[in-house]
């Protein structure tokens, strides 16, 4: 994001800049060393949390037996050998080496030109959603065009392009191969929103991002579907932390969330984080067979019709998909969600709140 910000600037100082085909190739080269790097460390910390339940195990089944006996003498030495240092004593950083740890964290980038935060939409703006094939895709393209005020388009892979304009004629789908029609499509966006219902790759994110950094733009919104527990992910025990073990899903959502924001302050327009639960119903949920899910979605449906909004991230729980596409829907038309980040869930009752009423209390 840096390299893509401030190239125009680099530019026009005579700062020597690679091309983005390159840079493009060395964040690949990167990803793979990274990816490497983190499937060695998840596996050992998988061990080493393993092995401690074990040893915490056999202390407490058998706290007489010699193990538990070098466990309390550990413990007590531990706490006697223990000193603190006082905070007068730590070594200050430099100014210089501060702002410039500052700089490389996304802290101080040059904004676009053409960057306008805390705009809502006007008529005939164009919004590009990605992630259009899944089911909270597809429930916000059926409520934007239910609002018909705006030019819907997509991004998507060339065997996709024809059999979804049979079903959406009224979508501009753009493939995505298409480097040019994609890119005029991204600057012309005045909003942008990534609804995949499984984690996207960063890479996606910075592509994004980076046709905002080129030149004239037109974004004023970006906004985010992410998931309840991105916080909570490494306390051990916590239902986040189990989670997170198998496909590292709530890692990936961190990374974009970060991503995001750094993005969003860089290029100066508004972002919008939402977190949902457990996804529940759908365009397609009562075509399932099973009878017995059906059953659970039309009873979920009758009773969690209360929606909780909060900013914090302490409750996990499920989330309807109409409602999560209705709280991005909001969250495009309205400036209060602007530099956000709320989780949405469903709980028992049959009275809800307005948006208006929602928005107010976060």
């Amino acid at each position: 994001v840096d390299l893509l910000v401030n190239r125009s600037r680099a530019v026009r100082e005579g700062y020597p800049i690679v091309s983005l085909e390159e840079h493009h190739q060395r964040t690949f080269e990167n990803m793979n060393t990274q990816d490497s790097y983190r499937r060695n460390g998840h596996a050992l910390a998988l061990s080493v949390t393993v092995c401690a339940m074990v040893y915490i195990s056999v202390i407490a089944a058998f706290p007489s037996s010699p193990l538990g006996s070098i466990a309390v003498a550990t413990s007590r030495g531990s706490n006697l050998c223990s000193t603190r240092h006082p905070s007068s004593s730590r070594p200050q950083m430099s100014k210089h080496r501060l702002a410039s740890l500052r700089t490389f964290a996304g802290m101080r980038l040059h904004a676009a030109p053409t960057g306008k935060p805390a705009e809502t939409l006007n008529e005939g703006d164009s919004i590009v959603v990605m992630g259009i094939l899944d089911p909270i895709g597809r429930e916000l393209v059926d409520k934007l065009q239910k609002e018909n005020k705006y030019k819907i388009t997509t991004l998507l892979n060339p065997n996709m392009v024809g059999p979804f304009r049979n079903r959406y004629p009224t979508v501009n789908a753009i493939d995505a191969t298409q480097q040019e029609a994609a890119r005029t499509a991204l600057n012309d966006a005045a909003a942008v929103v990534m609804t995949f219902e499984k984690p996207a790759d960063t890479d996606t994110l910075r592509y994004l991002l980076g046709h905002g950094a080129e030149g004239e733009t037109a974004l004023k919104r970006f906004v985010l579907l992410s998931r309840l527990g991105v916080t909570r992910k490494g306390s051990f025990g916590n239902v986040a932390f189990f989670k997170n073990l198998l496909g590292r899903e709530l890692d990936k959502y961190a990374d974009l969330e970060e991503l995001l924001q750094k993005g969003a302050d860089a290029l100066k327009v508004d972002y919008t984080v939402i977190r949902t639960g457990n996804l529940r119903l759908g365009p397609d949920s009562f075509m399932n067979p099973d009878s017995l899910a059906v059953a659970e979605d039309q009873l979920f449906e009758a009773k969690k019709k209360l929606l909780s909004v909060s900013l914090d991230d302490t409750e996990d729980g499920d989330t309807s998909r109409s409602d999560a596409a209705d709280a991005i829907l909001e969250s495009l038309l309205r400036p209060e969600p602007s530099n956000k980040i709320f989780g949405i869930l469903n709980k028992d009752g049959k009275e809800r709140s307005t948006w208006d009423k929602i928005f107010s209390d976060l």
